[in-house]
This record gives structure tokens, sequence and C-alpha cells, in this order.
């Protein structure tokens, strides 16, 4: 046998492994996502960078098994996913996960089974249905699209955030950061297109439990664009003003405290389509009476209300929302904003912070959402 065969032999080798295992690494990446709990998930194809230790995966989707809507829960055109070499400095190696324009499709239904509310769960799933050989630590994720789907009501309601940019890092803490909250979160986007929208977050993902602090603010969205939902909870619909939201949260292995603060700038009613022309066009001048009586001297109708319970059962204080209300309109007008008095207990810490006796004997307690289950 010459050294010239054996070259060629080998040649042949390489070029078969090489052409074959995106095939391979597709249809391997979707036996893993067809085993997901609700959900169906696929890949049309993968691209393997060896020399950047890197792959693309191409046309990921994710849909509800019980659930009939049009296009998909979760569809994304493409995913980068490689070694994080920043962190090869640190002594670990760990994955950097970026996403590109993916659209997210949640659905109200009257059937629980076939709603898609929250699908951040899922999304963990099959994060670890992909070839990942190291843990993530860093995921972006560029121009998201989010669609709130209610095709129950009339009209239909769809409520979107566009423009959608996250950026988490430090997820598995590789900086070895002796802090409760060692990994950080921010997302922006755009709801109803003109509106903005920016969530603060630190985050322990090595906790069993959620555990967190978060801040978000939305501003300048147009209630003209809320219509689809204002008249199917007020029957009637805006024909201005503007909407602002601003919150606070602390959970602390899944229990979480925090405030609302909302405002609604010079809102004016009208009649829906409907009801023009016939009784039902009263509601709307009624409701312009009504929120003349609860707007301050700046036509701003405002409250901040308290938040709190388990992650899985939020809980409302529904007598802070009417006394802000109240207090917002005839004691003292409240200011768009954070609210500097709030103040939340700290998250403790189980995972990251040197081992001690009270730190070692806490791991092993359970959750107290799980207690007051």
């Amino acid at each position: 046998m010459t050294v010239e065969s054996v070259l060629l032999g080998l040649a042949v080798v390489v070029a078969a492994v090489w052409f074959s295992a995106p095939y391979f690494a597709r249809d391997y990446i979707n036996r893993g996502l067809s085993g997901l709990p609700d959900y169906t998930g696929r890949v049309e194809w993968v691209r393997i960078h060896p020399w950047s230790a890197s792959l693309d995966i191409y046309d990921l989707h994710l849909d509800k098994k019980t659930a009939e809507i049009p296009g998909h829960s979760f569809y994304s055109p493409r995913w980068n996913i490689s070694l994080q070499w920043s962190q090869i400095f640190h002594g670990v190696k760990r994955a950097s996960v970026t996403i590109f324009d993916p659209q997210i499709n949640l659905v109200a239904r009257p059937d629980s089974v076939e709603s898609q509310i929250f699908i951040g769960k899922v999304w963990l799933e099959a994060i670890k249905k992909l070839i990942i050989p190291w843990r993530v630590n860093q995921v972006t994720i560029h121009q998201g699209d989010i669609h709130y789907l209610d095709f129950d009501s009339s009209p239909t309601v769809d409520l979107e955030l566009s423009q959608i940019e996250v950026a988490a890092d430090n997820m598995s803490n590789s900086k070895g950061l002796k802090v409760p909250l060692p990994a950080t979160v921010k997302i922006t986007g755009r709801p109803l297109l003109t509106g903005t929208f920016e969530m603060n977050l630190a985050v322990n993902f090595d906790e069993q439990f959620a555990t967190f602090t978060q801040n978000f603010r939305m501003e300048h969205v147009p209630a003209v664009g809320a219509n689809s939902i204002l008249q199917k909870y007020i029957k009637a619909r805006v024909k201005s003003g503007e909407i602002g939201i601003y919150s606070e949260l602390t959970s602390d292995k899944g229990i979480y405290h925090g405030y609302v603060k909302s405002f609604f700038y010079r809102p004016e009613f009208e009649p829906k389509s409907s009801d023009e022309g016939n009784p039902g066009a009263i509601w709307s001048g009624v409701l312009n009476t009504v929120k003349g009586l609860f707007e301050n001297d700046k036509q701003v109708i405002a409250t901040q209300s308290e938040i709190s319970g388990r992650v899985d059962q939020p809980q409302v204080d529904s007598v802070s929302v009417i006394m802000g209300i109240l207090s917002n309109a005839y004691i003292q007008a409240l200011r768009a904003g954070f609210d500097p008095t709030h103040s939340s207990p700290e998250p403790t810490d189980t995972v990251t912070t040197p081992s001690s006796a009270s730190t070692e004997r806490e791991a092993t307690l359970p959750s107290p959402a799980a207690k007051n289950k």
C-alpha cells in the first residue's frame, strides 16, 4: 500500500465525516426536541464550524401539541452556539448562545390546555436538547418579537412587543462572584411599536427556586394600540392617551414582594364602533365622567399597588390599587419613575457564598413557595 493511497483513504474518510456531520447533528437535536413535554420542536439544518468551536442552527421552531394557532409558538431563523473564549481566562469552558430574530406567540384561550402563556421553561428545556458540550453562560437575543393573542375576544386581541434585545451574562457564575445574585439580564423592546420598555434583573440561576431582583419601566405606550384588549375588558375604546408602568420585584426561593405603579395620561374614551348610534354609546360618556373624578390636575390617573406571593400564583393588593388612585387624585400626585421609598427583603444565598454552617443548613430546607402549597 502506497503513501498516496493511504492519504487518499484518509481524505475520503475526512470528507465523509465532514459532509455527514451536519446531518447527524440535526437528527440528534431533533430526537431530543421530540421528547419535550407538551411541545414539539424541530431544526431544519445545522452548520458546524470546528475552527471557531461553534455551530449555527437554522429554522428552529417549537409548537404546543394541544394548541391550534396560525404560526409557531416559537420560531427563530438562526441560533449561534459557540465557546465563550473570554471565559477561558477564568479557567472554565462556557457556552455563549445568540438567538436571531425570534418570534414568540403567547395565546390566551378559555381552555388552559390550548393556552400558551408561559414558555420560559420550554426555552430552557429546548436549549438543553441542543448540542452544547459546555454550560451556557451567556445568552443574547437580537430583534425579537412577541405577540399576545386572544382569538376568542371580539375584536381579536393582538398586542406586540417588538425590537426585543436581551443580554444575559454570567449565568453560570463563571466569574466566581461571591454574591447572592451573580448573573445580570437586560431586556429592551418597543411595546405597541412606539413605546419604550426596559427591564433589568440580577439573578441566581443556580438556585432551585426563582431568586432575583428586577425592575422594569414601560413608557410612552399609545393607549390606542391597546384598544383591542380595552374593548374586551371595559367595553370601550380610547381615542387618545398614553400608558406608563413602573415596577420593582424581589424574589427569594420562589416567594416575591414588590409593587407596580401605573399611569394613564390624558385618556379620552369613545364608543366601540358597534355601539355608535345606540344606548351602548352612553358607556363611554360615563367612563369619561368617572375618570375625571380620579384624574389629578395634570389629567393623569395613577396608582401604586403592592404585589406579593408565589411566582406561580401572583397576588395583587386590590385595596392598595384603589387607595393609590384616590391618593393620586386628591392627596398627592404620584411621580413617574421608581419608588425611592420601596424596600423589599434581600434574597438570601445558598449557592455562591462560601460554605458555612448557616448556608449548609439553609440549602437543605425546602423553598418557602413549596411549604406554602
